[in-house]
């Protein structure tokens, strides 16, 4: 099984760096949610708030967050960002799967916490 880390390296940084713009993602985000409003698809995490051209890029941006990302590369084409996302989205939730496994025999939610992150950090290798 591909990593999220070995995708992210193959499908979106093997582009030309014209192609792909840069985002800066909160570090302690909160709660993560996305919404449209009169302007367009907006990323929230905690009480940062990210503009964003689409919906697929909102989703984008909610797994780089979810893994703890400060700054991540966005390919600017649409088309291909539709093309990557839902395999994106499947090894995200995949990995999420097996880590959660792994994860319900421990009680204490800090170290829970602390061991999600480095094992995202890994996955992103």
């Amino acid at each position: 099984m591909k990593t999220v880390g070995e995708f992210y390296r193959e499908k979106v940084l093997s582009l030309p760096k014209r192609a792909l713009s840069k985002k800066e993602l909160p570090n302690d985000s909160g709660e993560i949610k996305i919404q449209r409003d009169l302007f367009g698809w907006k990323f929230y995490a905690g009480k940062n708030v990210i503009e964003c051209r689409s919906e697929e890029e909102a989703r984008y941006l909610k797994i780089f967050a979810d893994l703890g990302v400060t700054e991540v590369f966005i390919p600017k084409d649409d088309a291909h960002l539709n093309s990557i996302l839902p395999e994106l989205e499947r090894l995200k939730t995949r990995a999420d799967e097996i880590l959660n496994s792994y994860l319900e025999t421990i009680l204490d939610r800090k170290i829970k916490e602390r061991l999600r992150h480095e094992v995202y950090m890994e996955i992103l290798k």
